[in-house]
């Protein structure tokens, strides 16, 4: 009898420990601090089970009693009918008195329709495009918004059965961006902007409701129509063609939604197809404009009289672009193997990783050994790649950047730290390593040490101020995910960029296909798209790093591709034209591979330039011929006045000069980018 009653007691948590509950309460209230009454709260643990639910009494007050957990998520929204009247807002608490003040809010309800032409509610909506639905401003800078539901006739409260909305302020125009898949073009990021004029709500509590798939289509053929310089193509004229027809039947009563929807496919795979290759035709124009530089050589003997009749050979040698490619070897180290087949592809670029926890285990006590030893620093100076101190500035969750001691300090002392720190590093490499990272600052996610914007801020100045008082000729480089909308928990990275953060140099991320080691599926974007981002940025007139970037040659189910699913050959066609995009862009001075050169080591699933035996992908080759293809070299006579002219692209080349007597004289010429380089060289 006893040994029953033990058993049946184990199959249950103590009593005491099930009764424990906890109260949480708050106050709502709009923005003039006025109480906001009947609003919905609701409260779920940490994995978004439901916890419990009320609502706020008429000044505005609410309680409620839910066990207790360690973390709360608290959600606060009101409705008048089916639709939000403020911004719906989500907060994370651990107990205690959780306050809300909301904004008012309008609806753009989302229609959006599947290829049989079904309308998606909610659940199925989000399934489909993973629940990447962003609203920005007409910039493509992230808007106060929320992405949500509202209820109708059929959706009978269900939350799945309800129709997405993204909840709006009033009085400001949107433009909407979602994951989404166009038959044989890929699955991308996409973007409504009702043709360039945006979704603009008058008054609180509005709606109005879209048409998406109609939407994406009719703004990117507006897109298309608005670049400067293009030329109208056939597939333009598809694209126009299949828009007027999905209008047909968008005007029927009732609309043939499944005729529709296959136009408008049609019609937006043709538009992004047209733009792209615009793109393409226009990089390719440009290399020609800002990568090269004109010369004009001057072959003159010991007295300064001009030498006619020689022959000129030159044969670039450097590049002034840095090609990076980054970890030389497995896990960060070096492998002589690795960098060999870089360097013979044209790379001229890498990093070393600056890991604070390794370089100084205890405050002030500094071993070097992982950068001299395990990523040999002097093997890859002597190999001709330039490099750069990455990471030197990240508090990321992982120890090896943000060591545990640095959790016990204050502020103050993490301020000298810091400074301590850098100052170090810097001067050690003085001369080797010039250029040193800040990363991540405005990630939510890189933020072990829970710094406030200001503290953040303090510390990149000390750190800048660090690097150039250790060298004068430091450049900081501060970079972070290029796409403004990714991350809603974060800061945008240009809203950083314009805070007044030490920056003589901009580093870009461009992880935007396959899925990441830690299972994150990349938002996928098009060729077009990333000429965008690159554009957007030159807008600060500083110099452009694309310091990490690669694509993977196997396709993840659910993941987004590419014109057709990842392949070793879509890879390396993607790869191709990126790199031809970045070349192109003035301002744009370095694009790294990275991380991970190998398959084995790469940070997007099989994202490396080589397997996981570390042998050639077609991305490696395709790679190296268009570094080739991007280095000049030739031949030819000099005048009758000693002169010898040609264009070529920027960077170190060895000129040979010989004279008829077959006596011949070598040097070294720089030639400068944009930029008309006459330089004389005398025969001695």
């Amino acid at each position: 009898m006893s040994i029953a009653l033990i058993l049946v007691l184990a199959g249950f948590p103590d009593p005491a420990e099930a009764l424990v509950e906890t109260k949480l309460s708050g106050r709502v209230t709009d923005v003039n601090g006025l109480p906001i009454a009947n609003c919905y709260i609701d409260a779920s643990d940490t994995n978004y089970a439901s916890l419990g639910n009320t609502y706020t009494n008429d000044k505005g007050y609410y309680e409620l009693s839910v066990s207790k957990q360690e973390a709360y998520n608290l959600w606060a929204g009101k409705t008048d009918q089916y639709n939000f009247v403020y911004i719906p807002q989500s907060r994370v608490t651990t107990s205690g008195q959780t306050d809300f003040k909301l904004v008012p809010g309008a609806n753009i309800v989302i229609n959006a329709y599947d290829a049989q032409g079904n309308l998606m509610r909610n659940q199925s909506f989000r399934q489909t495009t993973l629940s990447r639905v962003f609203a920005t401003d007409m910039t493509d800078i992230p808007a106060y918004s929320y992405f949500g539901a509202v209820h109708d006739e059929k959706s009978n409260w269900d939350w799945n059965q309800a129709i997405p909305a993204m909840v709006v302020q009033p009085q400001t125009p949107y433009k909407i961006h979602a994951n989404l898949e166009v038959p044989g073009f890929g699955r991308v990021m996409l973007s409504a902007d009702n043709a360039a004029n945006g979704y603009f709500l008058s008054k609180q509590g509005e709606q109005i409701t879209i048409n998406l798939n109609y939407e994406i289509a009719k703004s990117s053929l507006a897109m298309l129509r608005q670049q400067d310089g293009v030329i109208v193509t056939k597939e333009m004229e598809a694209s126009a063609r299949h828009l007027a027809a999905a209008e047909r039947y968008l005007n029927q009563n009732p609309a043939d939604m499944k005729n529709a929807v296959t136009e408008l496919n049609l019609s937006l795979k043709y538009s992004l197809e047209a733009r792209e290759q615009w793109v393409l035709t226009r990089a390719k124009s440009d290399i020609e404009k800002y990568r090269k530089g004109d010369v004009r050589l001057r072959i003159v003997d010991a007295a300064g009289k001009p030498l006619g009749n020689y022959q000129i050979n030159f044969n670039q040698v450097r590049s002034d672009f840095l090609f990076g490619a980054n970890p030389m070897g497995r896990n960060g180290s070096y492998d002589a193997k690795i960098a060999g087949l870089m360097k013979d592809a044209g790379v001229n670029h890498s990093y070393i990783a600056a890991r604070r926890g390794l370089i100084e285990p205890q405050p002030g006590k500094f071993n070097w050994d992982n950068i001299d030893n395990y990523q040999k620093v002097e093997e890859q100076l002597g190999r001709g790649f330039k490099l750069m101190g990455a990471f030197s500035l990240w508090f990321s969750p992982m120890s090896d950047f943000s060591p545990a001691y640095l959790k016990n300090m204050s502020f103050e002392e993490l301020k000298k730290n810091v400074y301590n720190h850098t100052y170090n590093l810097v001067s050690k490499y003085k001369g080797k390593i010039d250029t040193w990272e800040i990363n991540e600052m405005n990630l939510a996610s890189a933020n072990a040490l829970d710094l406030t914007g200001e503290q953040k801020l303090e510390l990149m100045k000390v750190f800048a101020t660090a690097a150039k008082e250790a060298n004068p000729q430091a450049k900081i480089l501060n970079g972070s995910t290029a796409l403004p909308y990714e991350f809603t928990d974060s800061v945008p990275f240009p809203a950083l960029l314009k805070s007044g953060v030490p920056a003589d140099i901009i580093g870009l991320e461009l992880y935007y296909s396959g899925v990441n080691t830690e299972g994150y599926s990349a938002v996928g974007l098009d060729l077009a798209a990333i000429s965008d981002l690159l554009d957007s940025y030159s807008t600060f007139g500083k110099p452009i790093y694309i310091k990490e970037f690669s694509a993977p040659s196997t396709q993840v189910s659910g993941s987004s591709w590419w014109h057709q699913p990842w392949d070793e050959k879509t890879q390396a066609e993607y790869v191709e034209k990126i790199y031809t995009i970045a070349f192109s862009k003035p301002l744009v001075q370095a694009i790294t591979w990275s991380w991970g050169i190998s398959d084995e080591d790469a940070f997007i699933v099989s994202g490396g330039l080589l397997d996981a035996s570390s042998n050639p992908k077609p991305a490696y080759f395709a790679l190296k011929n268009l570094l080739s293809s991007w280095t000049t070299s030739g031949n030819g006579m000099t005048s009758s006045s000693g002169e010898y002219s040609f264009r070529g692209f920027g960077g170190e080349y060895n000129v040979t000069v010989k004279g008829p007597n077959g006596r011949s004289f070598s040097t070294t010429i720089h030639v400068t980018e944009q930029q008309a380089n006459l330089l004389t060289i005398q025969v001695k």
